[in-house]
């Protein structure tokens, strides 16, 4: 047996179709450091055209300067809300220009400086609107906001602006506009905010990981407090435990200054998201071609004769074959997750993906290199489920074209089927289809991405446990290693 595995496998080597899509496996990952590069070339742009907006102050000058002439000249052809609205922004553009703000261009996700100016703004109309409705009480309340929120400008004072948000809840706890549970989940909300300084600087929501987990954050929060889930659903019991444990990972995060694997925050970590896309996809090419080819080209060019003329039995021949396999996909697998890592380190300043998980109530991580290593091999799972249908095919209808082209089809085309299934089909039978149970990797490694962005995929896909989705691959995998073993022992073979 072991003999013949080892000739098998240095046959399966030697064909120049296998050196070559191993080769452009390895290419694929200099194609993902290249598109990790670009895309975030991309996301860079928004910041770089705002920092070098050269005339952005001379705009914004030209636009004060035109909204005054219409208060001052036109005043009579605008109706109150018009003109309160006008007077407004002239405040804000003025105090803008005079804290040196870019208030024309801002992109900010929850940027306090663009919030202080909203409510600024927000004053003013209110000022403007009742100059002679409002009592005193509230006049200087809304004078009070936009002296307030000037003086934190002029002295660029996040922290403090933090601070007045934090007076701003507790007045409205007061006065019995929120709950004690809103209260403390917005203060919480709110120290977050203070000690990572998130929303500090512009920042574009999807590039910014710490703006996004504290939108994740704050959405868990909420749903915690409602006791309802992103779908409008009460929440069940795993729920609920589901949710404090991604609140546990995402602090252990922002403490430790670890992204989340899809935020796009670094190039690093978009490279660690292609890397085994990219790589992995070529070699499931890779082993259904070496798997839908290995009996039916056998068969076709005659050799499968010299291989059961000898005392080795048939079912050993067949073993021997998908073992090779199984071996080569296994030792390909490693190098490429090693060389994955070994590339990430050398072309990327930034420290590699770091995982995190909860182990006895407690956020814990691992590192890159192992991660990543664990990642291909678990990825490796689906390329075997198709590398043993290939097999299959190739036993059954000993057409290589065939045993192939149908593999990767299914290979290419299973995912988009299957998402279209699971959003029109809600029946129990639909978790069974052995497609709906592949992706084990990124069921197994779920907690890298976003609370949010988990929750929308888990609409799409059939939210099958990892336990259940390897049972149900497991029993296609035997079925199908049955079937292929009879009909190669059964039928006749040589021509």
């Amino acid at each position: 047996m072991i003999k013949l595995i080892q000739n098998e496998t240095i046959k399966t080597l030697k064909k120049t179709s296998t050196k070559i899509i191993i080769g452009l496996s390895i290419l694929a990952l200099f194609a993902a450091i290249g598109f990790s590069n670009l895309i975030m070339m991309l996301n860079d742009l928004p910041s770089y055209y705002m920092q070098n907006s050269e005339n952005w102050k001379e705009e914004m000058k030209e636009e004060l300067s035109s909204m005054k002439k219409s208060v001052e000249n036109e005043a009579g052809h605008y109706d109150k809300e018009t003109m309160a609205n006008m007077k407004s922004q002239i405040t804000t553009y003025e105090v803008a220009l005079k804290c040196d703000i870019n208030y024309m261009y801002s992109y900010g996700f929850n940027n306090w400086k663009m919030q202080a100016l909203s409510e600024i703004q927000n004053a003013s109309y209110l000022l403007a609107l009742n100059e002679s409705a409002l009592d005193n009480k509230t006049k200087l309340e809304n004078e009070k906001v936009i002296s307030d929120r000037t003086k934190l400008l002029e002295n660029d004072d996040f922290a403090g602006y933090i601070d007045i948000m934090k007076e701003d809840k507790k007045a409205e706890f007061d006065s019995k506009e929120i709950t004690k549970e809103e209260y403390d989940d917005e203060i919480y909300l709110l120290d977050i905010r203070k000690k990572y300084e998130i929303g500090k600087e512009d920042s574009i929501t999807m590039f910014d990981w710490k703006a996004s987990l504290y939108e994740d954050i704050s959405n868990m929060k909420s749903n915690l407090r409602t006791g309802i889930n992103q779908s409008g659903k009460l929440l069940k019991i795993e729920e609920i435990e589901e949710i404090k444990d991604n609140l546990k990972m995402a602090e252990y995060r922002l403490e430790s200054n670890i992204p989340v694997l899809s935020s796009g925050s670094s190039a690093r970590s978009m490279y660690d998201m292609f890397a085994p896309t990219f790589s992995l996809a070529l070699v499931s090419i890779l082993m259904i071609i070496i798997a839908g080819s290995a009996i039916s080209t056998e068969i076709s060019k005659g050799t499968i004769k010299f291989l059961l003329f000898t005392p080795n039995k048939r079912w050993k021949v067949l073993l021997a074959k998908i073992l090779s396999a199984t071996i080569i996909l296994l030792v390909v697998t490693l190098i490429l997750s090693l060389l994955s890592v070994v590339l990430g380190n050398i072309f990327f300043k930034e420290d590699g993906t770091v995982y995190v998980y909860v182990s006895n109530g407690e956020a814990k991580s691992i590192s890159n290199t192992l991660y990543t290593v664990l990642y291909f091999l678990t990825s490796s799972i689906d390329i075997l489920v198709y590398m043993i249908f290939a097999f299959m095919l190739s036993v059954i209808t000993r057409n290589t074209a065939l045993s192939v082209g149908v593999s990767i089809a299914c290979y290419i085309g299973s995912g988009i089927i299957m998402q279209i299934i699971n959003q029109f089909i809600t029946a129990d039978w639909v978790k069974f289809i052995p497609f709906n149970n592949l992706g084990l990797a990124d069921s197994i490694f779920a907690n890298n991405i976003s609370y949010t962005a988990m929750q929308n995929i888990s609409n799409s896909i059939s939210g099958n446990s990892v336990g259940f989705s390897l049972a149900v691959l497991g029993v296609c995998v035997i079925l199908m290693t049955i079937t292929m073993f009879d009909s190669f022992n059964k039928r006749d073979i040589v021509q």
